[in-house]
């Protein structure tokens, strides 16, 4: 007589088991692959926006200046400071950029950590601003150039 038993040995749930698992663990792997990429793409675009940002509001600055009849755009301390016209600063203030205008109180237009720098040159009346970003692991190096039209 034959005894007959339906269902699953233990092994061959052990085996299922063990498949299963290996596959819940790869695609667990796989989320958190996808997180770390993300999360790492979003610092460099906020990196990136931040600097597009501050070298906008220096252009804007520049071009504004000089249309208004203010042709004064000065280069200080060895080309980590812009005034642009009477009175407004851009500074690079350790690993920040602040912009002041006058005697109010400065804003903080970008934070950095140490590595950021903010450099100013004047070739020909042309006015090259380069702005070196970092934050963490990651670095940006933005160079735009302007021409004050007086």
């Amino acid at each position: 007589m034959k005894n007959k038993r339906s269902g699953f040995t233990l092994i061959e749930l052990m085996v299922a088991m063990m498949i299963a698992a290996i596959g819940i663990l790869a695609i667990s792997w796989i989320l958190v692959l996808n997180q770390t990429s993300w999360r790492e793409t979003s610092a460099r675009l906020k990196l990136q926006r931040d600097a597009y940002y501050a070298l906008l509001k220096i252009e804007h600055l520049l071009r504004e200046a000089s249309s208004a009849g203010e042709p004064r755009v000065s280069i200080l301390d060895k080309g980590s400071a812009l005034e642009i016209g009477q009175g407004k600063f851009f500074i690079d203030e350790g690993n920040n950029l602040i912009f002041q205008v006058g005697e109010s109180n400065p804003e903080l237009v970008i934070e950095g950590d140490s590595g950021t720098k903010f450099n100013v040159s004047r070739d020909e009346g042309v006015v090259k601003i380069t702005l070196n970003l970092a934050r963490g692991k990651l670095k940006d190096v933005i160079t735009t150039s302007v021409m004050p039209r007086n």
